[in-house]
């Protein structure tokens, strides 16, 4: 149930981010909003779920899709960013 959710969340703010925030840009920054719910996602959810790293895989897949970058950047980037968040809670955090 919940990897169904992250899809069409994820779809809706992939393509509310790369059609319409565009266009709200402060100096050439456009807010990422599939990387910050990719971020909370990870940090609220138990260090022992992988719930996080399939939600980093689908952000990056749809924003990937959305995106004029090559297919692939976004997947890896948000995928990282979760498996090392993942690390330093199983690591540092009890």
């Amino acid at each position: 149930m919940k990897k169904i959710l992250f899809l069409i969340l994820f779809c809706i703010l992939a393509l509310f981010q790369t059609s319409f925030l565009v266009h709200f840009n402060i100096s050439g920054i456009v807010l990422n909003l599939v990387l910050i719910l990719v971020i909370l996602i990870n940090f609220f959810e138990s260090p022992q779920e992988n719930s996080g790293i399939f939600a980093g895989f689908f952000g990056g897949f749809f924003l990937d899709i959305f995106s004029e970058n090559f297919f692939g950047f976004w997947v890896i980037i948000l995928t990282i960013t979760a498996f090392f968040i993942k690390f330093i809670l199983k690591k540092y955090v009890r």
